[in-house]
């Protein structure tokens, strides 16, 4: 998949995310979507750490610092219960411009991939840490973490909006 194929698949899905998120009123933003245990304000901030993963990872590589993360190591589910949890301490306004910021900063840097990058392992992705790629090219694990993650929590959300409505 080339660059610009991967960037139009995160504004596509992430318009598709941003719109429901949209739909929730501020009433429902904190609350538990109905029959689920997180709010769409803890969905958001879930989706903000993937994306600042995302962006910590490539410009780590970049710069030639580790890029080995601990949600590597101990695995998604201890990173996206700490993820819940840092969801409930933040302020709705917050987290809604940090999820704007940090997508923003997430395009940025796929910006800067080549297409070769994107591929296989050359240049800033043969940096990358090896338990992330898991032997698969870097624009599969923007999808995985990215473009394919967001419409996980479209159903969710889409419950936000209709519960505040009944």
């Amino acid at each position: 998949m080339t660059r610009e194929e991967v960037l139009e698949r995160l504004r596509s899905a992430r318009a598709g995310f941003d719109a429901r998120v949209a739909h929730v009123p501020d009433a429902a933003f904190e609350r538990p979507v109905p029959g689920g245990t997180h709010s769409p304000k803890q969905l958001v901030w879930h989706v903000i750490a993937y994306d600042r993963l995302m962006v910590d990872r490539l410009r780590a590589a970049r710069d030639g610092q580790t890029t080995a993360f601990d949600r590597d190591r101990f695995g998604w589910e201890a990173f996206n219960d700490r993820t819940w949890a840092e969801g409930l301490v933040h302020d709705s306004d917050t987290v809604r411009t940090t999820a704007a910021e940090v997508f923003e900063s997430l395009l940025a840097e796929v910006d800067r991939l080549s297409d070769e990058e994107l591929a296989g392992p050359m240049g800033l992705s043969a940096r990358l840490d090896p338990a992330w790629l898991d032997g698969r090219a870097l624009w599969e694990l923007i999808g995985i973490d990215g473009f394919d993650h967001y419409p996980m929590h479209f159903g969710a959300l889409d419950a936000a909006a209709i519960g505040r409505e009944s």
